[in-house]
């Protein structure tokens, strides 16, 4: 079997997680209308709905505090596998249940399994696909996470909810199944010193090839120094613990806080913090949620039934966009994609927003500048968010952050995406009933602009090198130095 085919299979796994995670985000509405529609088992009030709904990003942020310990204890493959079982068990609650707290505790089961698999998914794909590859890999997830919304909308329309919640729990079920039959992650493997365990698992899914080889070897002497430098960090650590209690404590501390002051950690973490921010207020989760109302508000329509086809647009755009973006990924530069994708991005939010401020100061009569225009800036919103924004934010995450500390900065950084999720879904409606649509999209126009204009200054590019690569550059070394010392570590073992 060819090594992409392998990878592909392996990749499939966290595929079939992400578009179960798109699954539960569209659930809400079946399940909300067709209570509403039918008038049973149980009545939902506004305040049932509105934490039925946000109640997931509370749990995500425990998720995102477990998941590093699951990565570094038990590995990738066991972490991935254990983020499967609370997205089953949600879905078994909702088939079972019938009741707010049932609803509630399923809801808090799927934001537990999106804590998981959330810093987990882009470091699993990023360790075991190629680098030419794993742009294309990553971007997959933005296909899943729409399908699995597309998906479960269109199900909830022909079946009951109820029906609909068994039909989603396939996806945790057979991304179980596929992850049981993938190999560890070789980096981890490494990270522990199981180099000959690495090894294997690297050739299973990458191949034996001589660039394969000289990567792996490469990753392996990497870890080889850092095993060396956190030998002589325990034995002081040693030392000092028997003559005072507190010493583990400061040493630790101090550890933590030169990890911290590292360029290859803090630079990546804020790189991804500020990825994660434009993901949400962009309208990642803000659009599929509130999308008719928003339609409404810039269509200048009476009813939220007169925008059902154009809503039904940007859907299929969305997911169009995300297919397109896989050619982006592999054929483009990270950098020119982001930073494209984000300048049309501002550019459209603040379009729509300067036209709905002239269209009510009574600057646009005419009837077809009323209706094209408005939907002509939402439809060229979707293309310039969907295309950049929206798979980079998988792909940063994933490629970004050095092997010693992936676990620690993909867990710190994606901590602040469950705040996020919740602040841009929590204060959207109040921003639409105050200051209008077109006032929160030049918030989340600003917003977006500071953002980017921190990854312009910190982010490197990334496509296609070297997760170690990728890690040099942030230490500031040039490729011919980092040769330089792995020549001198080769040299030194002979020696010895």
């Amino acid at each position: 079997m060819k090594p992409f085919i392998k990878q592909a299979f392996v990749v499939s796994g966290a595929a079939l997680n992400i578009a179960g995670h798109g699954c539960a985000h569209g659930f809400p509405a079946v399940l909300f209308a067709q209570l509403k529609a039918d008038g049973g088992p149980v009545t939902l009030t506004d305040h049932d709905t509105s934490w039925i709904a946000s109640v997931v990003g509370v749990m995500g942020i425990v998720g995102n505090f477990i998941s590093p310990i699951l990565m570094t204890k038990f590995g990738r493959q066991k972490a991935h596998l254990i983020s499967t079982v609370p997205a089953l068990l949600g879905w078994i609650v909702f088939v079972l249940g019938n009741t707010v707290p049932a609803f509630i505790l399923a809801r808090l089961l799927h934001g537990l399994a999106l804590g998981l698999r959330t810093p987990l998914a882009a470091i699993l794909v990023a360790e075991y696909t190629e680098p030419k590859y794993r742009g294309a890999f990553l971007g997959t997830f933005a296909i899943s996470l729409g399908l699995g919304i597309l998906l479960s909308h269109v199900w909830g329309a022909h079946l009951t909810w109820k029906i609909t919640a068994v039909v989603c729990s396939m996806f945790p079920l057979i991304a179980m199944t596929i992850i049981s039959l993938s190999p560890e992650s070789s980096s981890w493997l490494v990270s522990k010193g199981k180099f000959d365990e690495a090894r294997k698992a690297f050739v299973w899914v990458r191949g034996n090839g001589e660039e394969e080889k000289q990567e792996l070897e490469a990753l392996i002497k990497a870890q080889e120094r850092e095993q060396i430098l956190e030998h002589d960090t325990v034995r002081v650590v040693k030392k000092f613990r028997w003559k005072h209690i507190m010493r583990p404590v400061i040493n630790t501390l101090k550890t933590v806080l030169k990890i911290f002051k590292k360029k290859e950690f803090y630079k990546p973490s804020i790189i991804a913090i500020s990825m994660l921010i434009v993901f949400e207020f962009g309208g990642a989760h803000m659009v599929p949620a509130y999308g008719n109302l928003i339609l409404q508000s810039v269509l200048d329509k009476k009813d939220l039934s007169d925008v059902t086809w154009q809503f039904t647009v940007i859907d299929l755009l969305r997911t169009i966009c995300a297919l397109l973006a896989i050619f982006l990924l592999k054929n483009f530069k990270r950098r020119t994609i982001l930073f494209s994708s984000g300048v049309m991005t501002v550019f459209s939010l603040t379009a729509v927003s300067v036209f709905m401020y002239l269209r009510n100061a009574g600057v646009f009569t005419e009837g077809w500048v009323l209706d094209v225009v408005p939907m002509s800036l939402m439809i060229l919103y979707t293309l310039s968010f969907c295309l950049g924004l929206v798979p980079l934010n998988w792909v940063i995450c994933g490629e970004v952050f050095p092997l010693a500390y992936r676990s620690l900065g993909s867990t710190l950084s994606t901590s602040f995406l469950t705040p996020s999720f919740v602040v841009s879904m929590k204060t959207a409606p109040h921003l639409y009933s105050s200051i209008g649509v077109e006032g929160a999209f030049l918030v989340y126009s600003a917003t977006l602009t500071v953002c980017l204009l921190i990854m312009y200054a910190l982010m490197p590019e990334t496509k296609d090198r070297t997760l170690q690569d990728i890690e040099e550059s942030f230490k500031g070394k040039k490729c011919e130095d980092v040769e330089t010392q792995l020549n001198l570590i080769d040299k030194e073992n002979v020696t010895k």
